[in-house]
Formats: structure tokens, sequence, C-alpha cells
């Protein structure tokens, strides 16, 4: 018995000492771990990575300005601003009714300055982005775990107070967080995935009770159902900046939204209806590289000028407020997504003047072959391609470019630039 127990004891005494000695490797062993998972260095290197404003673009190429992604007038700056001060006035007396807290159930949810700072944002980008065609209800859920946002419907985005809160001094990353959840709203993303959620829901239904068509069936939709959602997180990304970028919010700024995101750790992608959060990252960072903020801004900005102050009320659920649409009906030209046509031009004339010809080049193309008539696209192709003719003396560019002009030439004759190019080239 007594040699039993010094056995123990010995045995005791050395795993005591080995422990001891371990301690220093089980450091080393964890921060090998923390380079990989370490939330600083993941926001940081996320939130740094492929900064980019075509504001502070300075770029040499020819840009006749004939390229417009819309139909809007540059505002002169002095009545923009008058405008805006106008503006400030109303906006005074709406944060008076904020701070009457007595119109929101104040003991479960948020302060009124917080939805006043919602309101602000949201309401500029409504403005900027002719959104005012309905109403549209805000919400601030008190959850000071949950971090997420969402919507249902087509009008309603609710925001947990744990996101909000920690992108309260951040006015760019909420612009892109609201910019995300009304994108979804905006490309119906909802009522797309109607059909395969109620048909899973039946499959499922058939396949508890040993149905096995119903299993397998349910199988595929609900891989549909994944890969869709995915696709649909990216395309909200890509819509939210656009419409922040209207109302003159910064994307770069905006960027920590999804770098806060990645340092919560890897997705199964397999199982969750959201992309990884370093997939999304890359597709925004090649987003804000295909937005002429400026230009962005500048439509915006004649949006906002050519309406007034959107009226807010508290909601019926007072737990939200609800941001009044435009009086002047639904004849205005209002939002519509992007058609194809119009996001290759985006993406063409974005690499244009960021002097990536070949990158501009395959757009261009892209959109003569869904619109063979746009003369101005044509002499954009020509301009790139006699820009990389310069660059590489490779005579396939320079018989390009010649080619272009001529279409351009025999479509609009009369066109000032056109005709500069085609005696230019001739």
């Amino acid at each position: 018995m007594k040699k039993i127990l010094v056995l123990v004891l010995i045995g005791m005494l050395i795993q005591t000492c080995s422990l001891s000695k371990d301690y220093a490797k089980m450091q080393i062993k964890e921060m090998k771990h923390a380079q990989k998972y370490g939330t600083t260095e993941t926001f940081l290197n996320n939130y740094n990575s492929t900064k980019y404003n075509m504001n502070n673009t300075i770029s040499t190429v020819r840009d006749p300005k004939l390229l417009k992604l819309s139909n809007y007038e540059t505002i002169d700056s002095t009545k923009y601003a008058n405008k805006i001060k106008q503006d400030n006035e109303k906006y005074s007396d709406i944060s008076k009714t904020f701070k009457k807290v007595s119109w929101l159930n104040y003991n479960s949810q948020a302060r009124g300055e917080d939805y006043y700072k919602l309101y602000r944002i949201a309401e500029k980008i409504i403005r900027a982005n002719k959104l005012d065609y309905i109403n549209w209800r805000i919400g601030i859920q008190r959850n000071s775990t949950e971090v997420n946002a969402f919507t249902t419907g087509t009008n309603y985005i609710e925001i947990n107070t744990a996101l909000y809160d920690t992108f309260i001094d951040n006015e760019d990353a909420l612009a892109i967080i609201i910019g995300h959840e009304m994108g979804h709203a905006l490309l119906g993303h909802q009522a797309r995935q109607r059909p395969t959620v109620e048909r899973m829901q039946r499959m499922g239904r058939l396949a508890a009770v040993g149905n096995g068509y119903a299993l397998s069936t349910y199988a595929v939709l609900r891989r549909k159902y994944l890969i869709e959602s995915k696709n649909m997180e990216y395309s909200a990304d890509t819509e939210g900046a656009k419409l922040a970028a209207k109302a003159g919010y910064n994307l770069n700024n905006g960027r920590e939204v999804l770098a806060y995101f990645d340092t919560l750790g890897r997705i199964d992608e397999k199982r969750s209806t959201h992309p990884d959060t370093a997939k999304r990252i890359e597709n925004y960072n090649t987003t804000i590289t295909t937005i002429p903020e400026k230009a962005y801004e500048e439509w915006g900005q004649y949006n906002i000028f050519n309406t007034d102050v959107l009226k807010v009320t508290p909601s019926s659920d007072r737990k939200s407020f609800v941001i009044s649409c435009s009086p002047s009906g639904v004849k205005n030209n209002y939002y519509h997504p992007e058609t194809a046509e119009e996001i290759y031009t985006r993406f063409a004339y974005s690499y244009y003047l960021n002097q990536n010809f070949d990158k501009s080049i395959e757009y261009f193309n892209k959109v003569i072959s869904i619109n063979p008539n746009n003369a101005i696209v044509y002499l954009y192709s020509s301009y790139a391609n006699e820009e990389l003719y310069n660059k590489s003396k490779n005579n396939k560019y320079m018989e390009q470019a010649k080619i272009n002009i001529e279409k351009a030439y025999s479509i609009d004759s009369s066109n000032s630039y056109i005709k500069e190019q085609y005696n230019h080239l001739k």
C-alpha cells in the first residue's frame, strides 16, 4: 500500500513539474492561434486594405465628361449650400421631437438622440437616391449581445444596439449598414426567396414523415437557397455602397463594418446564408474601386437639392420611427436597380479614369455588345486603345482605336469630341 501511495505521489509530482515546464510552450502554441485569429490585427488589416478614393485620383486621361451614369445636373455650390442651410433649420425642429422620448417605449428602447442620428443618415440616403416613393421604417432593437441588423418586407430596417453602439461614432459605417439593408429591400431579395422557402417548408414536413423524394428535394432546395442567399449578401453590400456614396458618405471609412465582422470568426459557408467575410471584403474593395464617388455625390446632391426634408413620425409599434414618403407622388424619376448596361458602363468608366485600360476596354466591349449604337462608348474605347498604343507601341491597339472612332463617327458625326478624335487618328 505504501509503495502504491509513493508511486501516486511521484506521478503527481512529475505531472506538476511537467505542467510547470510547459507554460511557455502552451503560451507559444496559443500565440500561434492568435496570429490567425487575433482581432486587432484582423480588424486593422481589413480596415486598411485596398483603400481607394476616386475623388483623390489625379487622372491625366482625356475625359470630356460625356459618360454620365444618370441624367443629373451639377448643382452650383452656393445654391446647394443655401439649400442645406434651409434644410438644417427644418432638421433643428425635427431634432426637438426626438428629444421627447415619451413618444417611444424608452423603458425598452434606445434614446431619442440615437433615433435622430439614424433618421438623419437614413433620410439623407433616401433623398440622395430618390427612395422617397414609400414610407421607410427604422428601428433600434435593444440587444446588447447580438451584432445584427435586418430588413423585413420592403421598407423596415432594424439595427440591434450591439451593432449600433459599435459604430455610434462612425456615421459612414452606419450609412453602409443602413444602405446594405435597404439594398436587400430594393433588390427584392425576400420576395425572390419566398417561393423557395415555402417549398422547402412543404418538403420538410413530408420528409419528417418518411417521404424519401421530399427529403432529397429539400436538400436540393436548401443548397439553392444558401447559394442565392450568399449572392444576395454580395449584391446588398454593393448596393449599400452605391446608396451611401450618393449620400456623400466615405466608403473607405464604411469598410470598418466588414473589418469588424471579420473579427467574429470564420463562417461555415456550407451551412450559412452569408459568405465568408473575407470574400465580402474582396467584393467591397472591388466595388469601391468602380464607384466614381465624386460623380455619385454630385448625383446625390442633385436629388437632395430637388427634394424637401422628409417628415418623421413615431411608429405605431413604439420601437421605431417612420420617414414619410415625398408628397410629390410616384411620377418623379425614382430609384431603379442598375441595368447590365449601366453596370458595365460604370466599371468601364471607372477603370478608364484609373488608367486600367485593358479592363476598361473589356467592359466597354460588353456595353457595345448590349447597345451597339452608343457613340460615346466607342469614343472612350478609342481613347483607351490609343492610350495602350502609346504605352506599348503595339499596332493592334491603334488599329482598334481607329475602328472604334470610325464607328462612333458613323453614329454621331456632329459630336465635336468624336470629330476631334476622328481627325486626330485619320
